[in-house]
């Protein structure tokens, strides 16, 4: 990032994010303008930039973003500042009447206790607590760019709704953006799926699942090299190996509390009349195997335990 530029225009890191907020809320306004019956909910400022979700009635993809960028950059010349806007709760219920996500919102904070505030530019008026720039002229609307759309649950919850989100890269510069854009561009060049393909040392194949590879023959001797020696430092600094099997009763989990409390253990699998279930954690695995009378006997009473 271009340091010396912010020193000469006076801007810094909290600047920075006001400007970040205040793309949000351009963004959620180019949205109203060109798809009128898009809902939308949350808009903050991230890393590098800023998102908006959306609920569209009409999917929309990446190749849209640049007729949503141009709609922004259009209406950024009509915007002067963000007006603050005290609002009662009827007055605020009636202004988002027809949007469930923001009237969740406005429930809550009436809730809490706190102040309902809506923040207006331009015509485009949206529910916020503030932090948005004095002036849009500090915005460059050449240090700003539509990222990429991404799919995102309302609230995280996977129970709710599938949101469209629409990722906005933002900076003070149109120099600082394109060598971040640039950083972005080399990173995917290093990226690992990438290069595992390449140099033929594993792959990710999209029936097994992400996350998951599988290595070629090449690959496997390097995991076995860097293993090898991970395994060799340890030796050198005193830690004593243990190992314990993958799948265990269902009594081992009734002992530790874990079957009655932990909701995200395996289905059981049924052997010889009793459940096995894959171990989700290893601690009680292991405190078994401490108690047993082999384990300090062969660990020593002062070892390190590579657990």
């Amino acid at each position: 990032m271009n340091t010396d530029s912010k020193k000469s225009n006076g801007a810094g890191i909290e600047n920075l994010e006001k400007i970040r907020h205040s793309l949000a809320h351009l963004l959620a306004a180019a949205i109203e303008k060109l798809y009128p019956d898009a809902k939308r909910t949350l808009g903050p400022a991230i890393e590098n930039g800023f998102y908006y979700d959306f609920e569209f009635s009409t999917p929309i993809s990446d190749k849209d973003l640049p007729k949503i960028e141009k709609e922004m950059k259009k209406i950024l010349k009509t915007w002067k500042a963000f007006e603050k806007i005290a609002i009662d709760e009827d007055g605020v219920q009636k202004e988002f009447a027809n949007n469930q996500y923001k009237l969740e919102l406005i429930d809550e904070i009436i809730k809490k206790g706190d102040t309902l505030t809506l923040y207006k530019s331009g015509n485009f008026v949206d529910l916020c607590r503030g932090g948005h720039v004095d002036d849009t002229k500090e915005i460059n609307p050449e240090a700003f760019t539509l990222d990429r759309v991404a799919g995102a649950y309302w609230r995280g919850d996977e129970k709710n709704t599938m949101l469209t989100r629409i990722y906005g890269l933002a900076f003070e510069t149109k120099e600082e953006l394109e060598q971040y854009k640039e950083q972005q561009e080399e990173a995917k060049k290093r990226d690992h799926r990438k290069l595992g393909k390449e140099l033929e040392l594993f792959t990710i194949i999209d029936e097994i699942g992400p996350g998951l590879p599988l290595f070629y023959p090449k690959g496997t001797k390097l995991r076995n090299l860097i293993e090898t020696s991970v395994l060799e430092e340890q030796e050198k600094r005193g830690y004593v190996p243990i190992w314990i099997p993958h799948i265990t009763k269902g009594k081992l989990y009734e002992i530790s509390g874990h079957l009655d409390k932990y909701d995200t253990l395996f289905s059981p699998m049924k052997v010889d009349d009793e459940d096995y279930y894959i171990k989700p954690m290893s601690c009680p695995h292991f405190m078994m195997l401490y108690k047993s009378i082999f384990c300090p006997v062969a660990l020593g009473k002062n070892a390190h335990h590579f657990f």
